[in-house]
């Protein structure tokens, strides 16, 4: 499994992710209980509520948890995307999506030749070690930014 293109399909790396990230989505979508805290109703809560400021085009000037560079308001409307959802469940679906591209990427980046899927792995097992706090914050979206980023640099270097 040394990440060549010649090497077998890595089914357990691919198969540990969709078990881990299963687990994650059943609880922030509250079907298992997770013990401490819940760290989802910030979502709801706080980031909803900077959705609705978001959306008249300012924003939350009074709020002084609102400590972010502009660009953190694409991903607190980013949920605007599937209207059909409440926020919360649109939020948590769209940090979902989020870890399926770095986990693409990596995966993708370490199949090429010469390279190894330790990346991947990394990204594998560390995400849910986190807990559902991963997909009630936006920092795995930005997460996907930067890794792509990193990658297209590292491929094609100034």
């Amino acid at each position: 499994m040394k990440g060549t293109r010649g090497a077998g399909f890595p089914y357990a790396l691919l198969g540990t992710w969709g078990l881990t990230r299963l687990l994650l989505l059943l609880f922030v979508f509250k079907v298992f209980v997770f013990p401490g805290p819940d760290v989802t109703s910030d979502v709801s809560v706080i980031y909803q509520g900077w959705y609705e400021i978001l959306r008249t085009g300012t924003f939350p000037l009074d709020d002084v948890t609102w400590q972010y560079p502009p660009a953190a308001a694409l991903a607190i409307l980013s949920p605007g995307l599937l209207p059909f959802l409440d926020y919360a469940h649109a939020f948590f679906l769209l940090a979902f999506v989020a870890d399926v591209v770095v986990y693409a990427l990596l995966h993708y980046a370490g199949r090429r030749p010469g390279k190894t899927l330790r990346g991947a792995w990394v990204w594998v097992i560390g995400v849910p070690l986190l807990g559902p706090t991963v997909y009630a914050r936006y920092d795995v979206m930005v997460t996907a930014v930067a890794v792509a980023a990193l990658l297209a640099g590292a491929r094609h270097p100034r």
